[in-house]
């Protein structure tokens, strides 16, 4: 089972059908006063927090490093179906190209917001012609259900997956993805986080932009659908700029940062292991796709 955090259409078709999915494992461990303690530890000098890695990032997949996985699964399984006197080919799947950028704590890239607003910029990027959903015969033998009985247990998917890691679980890693999950829901509401918050709020407003956080300003229906309008890149460009003025990003990062150093000591010997298995297959994935 795997879990992936973006998949395109195709290839989340067919990670459903081949019953993968791995739930996050991980539970609250940070008290009130643990949590007090680490608030402690945030730099009161915000000039000195850079770039938006977070502790946790180690034991988890990037964007791009998901997608490297999700392209040597697929050459693994076309190599299976062509065992089988199948051809099916995946629409090309480009790491680089249609990896997203980290959206955790809003959007924060000036180009991005002039450019396409709100919007994810590989939507909008050119795609294959002409996806095929994979026929019956073939799903039958990636998934290993129905009538074929010449595929092992779990089909093409299974055998892929025990080729990129020994416990066939490639993907996201459970406790370092529950943990992530965990730290950006304890952090959102800490007071130093909603008072950066409310100093965006004001600089939005100052524009004639009125929105209470920079959640709201991302999920305005207004912005969901078709490409941005010129109101929605206005808003989006002065939500980075804000963002940059306020401090915003820095204050949840510099937060979220200190909260995982938190958790992290309750977690380390499945974060190790994690992390092992993360480079285990990044490992097995770079020798499948050179």
């Amino acid at each position: 089972m795997l879990t992936f955090r973006r998949l395109g259409a195709v290839t989340l078709a067919l990670a459903i059908i081949a019953g993968c999915s791995r739930a996050p494992a991980a539970t609250s461990d940070v008290g009130a006063a643990e949590l007090a303690a680490a608030l402690d530890k945030v730099p009161r000098d915000l000039s000195t927090v850079r770039g938006l890695d977070l502790p946790l990032d180690r034991s988890q997949l990037t964007p791009a490093e998901e997608l490297q996985v999700i392209k040597a699964r697929n050459i693994l399984i076309e190599r299976c179906l062509a065992n089988h006197g199948l051809r099916f080919t995946f629409p090309p799947v480009d790491p680089v190209r249609d990896a997203t950028k980290p959206r955790r704590h809003g959007l924060v890239d000036a180009g991005e917001a002039a450019a396409y607003g709100y919007r994810d910029p590989a939507v909008f990027r050119p795609r294959a012609a002409n996806q095929q959903s994979p026929p019956p015969d073939v799903i039958a033998a990636i998934t290993g259900r129905g009538d074929r009985r010449d595929v092992r247990p779990g089909g093409c998917a299974g055998e892929a997956d025990r080729i990129l890691v020994p416990d066939a679980n490639p993907g996201q890693e459970p406790t370092s993805f529950g943990l992530s999950q965990q730290s950006y829901e304890i952090t959102r509401t800490t007071p130093p986080v909603t008072e950066a918050a409310a100093a965006w709020s004001r600089c939005m407003a100052e524009a004639g932009f009125r929105y209470p956080d920079p959640q709201a300003a991302i999920g305005d229906p207004a912005f969901s659908t078709g490409r941005a309008s010129a109101h929605e890149i206005a808003v989006a460009i002065r939500d980075v700029r804000c963002k940059d003025s306020t401090g915003y990003v820095r204050t949840w990062v510099a937060v979220e940062r200190v909260v995982q150093d938190a958790l992290i000591p309750h977690h380390a010997a499945d974060l190790s292991r994690e992390q092992q298995h993360k480079d285990r297959q990044l490992a097995t994935t770079r020798e499948i796709t050179g």
